[in-house]
């Protein structure tokens, strides 16, 4: 288990992400628009085979 010691050496990153108010945000649209690719691969292939 890392000791506070070792972590105040590591930079500590805290801005938002751009276009999002927070990451959990950021990853939720991502999560998000991979499902819809994925339906939309389905139906294509689906359709045109």
């Amino acid at each position: 288990m890392p000791t506070p010691e070792t972590n105040l050496n590591e930079p500590h990153d805290e801005s938002p992400p751009a276009l999002f108010r927070s990451w959990s945000q950021m990853y939720a649209f991502v999560l998000i628009l991979h499902a819809i690719i994925i339906t939309l691969f389905y139906i294509f292939t689906k359709t045109y085979s």
